[in-house]
């Protein structure tokens, strides 16, 4: 127990500084998880394809699971439509608005009624979200993936690039920072600071952090 209060408490709110090519895979949508994006909301921008999601803890401490969550991977994260959104707007073949993402983006907002990223008219969300990720190509050009840092609660922890670690000590997306883990792949950036949102044991994420 000892052993493990250290180890929990050497990783708190730590970031770990990966290869964006380390992050492959998304979370296999399994009753493992704590909820997977089919059995959130279909609607939703983000479950364009299905994958497992863990929740973040939000006084930054890295959760053990030792089921079977991790009994094979997910979908390539290259194959989401985040990413190849972006990807597409960034190579010039299409317009970030006119993506498959981009229109589920518009149809949450009608079929919800409801704002998405404080927006609830479709035409001028797409205006200002694709200069917003204009901005944010930008951004990572000049300065790279920046972590995310709160004062004293640490209550902007959460929003890091999240993963798990595995029983084979390979990370897998855990369904937050999107757009920045993309924009990092395709610019090709070395490395990039993460959080560990779950472990599979306390002996994978001994041998991760040493």
């Amino acid at each position: 127990m000892l052993f493990l209060n250290n180890i929990i408490k050497k990783t708190r709110y730590k970031i770990f500084y990966v290869s964006t090519k380390k992050i492959k895979y998304c979370i296999f949508p399994s009753n493992f998880c704590d909820y997977t994006q089919f059995n959130s909301t279909k609607s939703h921008p983000h479950a364009g394809l299905d994958r497992g999601v863990f929740k973040e803890d939000l006084l930054g401490k890295i959760r053990i699971e030792n089921s079977k969550w991790d009994f094979k991977p997910g979908i390539l994260f290259s194959d989401l439509l985040e990413y190849k959104a972006l990807l597409n707007h960034y190579n010039g073949k299409e317009n970030w608005k006119k993506s498959k993402f981009a229109i589920r983006n518009t149809n949450y907002i009608k079929l919800n009624r409801i704002k998405n990223r404080g927006f609830n008219n479709p035409k001028i969300f797409l205006e200002r979200r694709e200069r917003q990720i204009d901005k944010l190509f930008q951004s990572i050009i000049k300065n790279g993936v920046l972590e995310t840092k709160s004062n004293k609660d640490k209550k902007l922890f959460s929003d890091n690039i999240s993963v798990v670690l595995t029983k084979d000590n390979k990370l897998y997306f855990n369904n937050r920072g999107h757009h920045r883990l993309s924009i990092a792949k395709i610019l090709g950036l070395k490395k990039i600071p993460i959080k560990i949102t779950l472990a599979k044991s306390i002996k994978n994420l001994e041998k991760f952090v040493l």
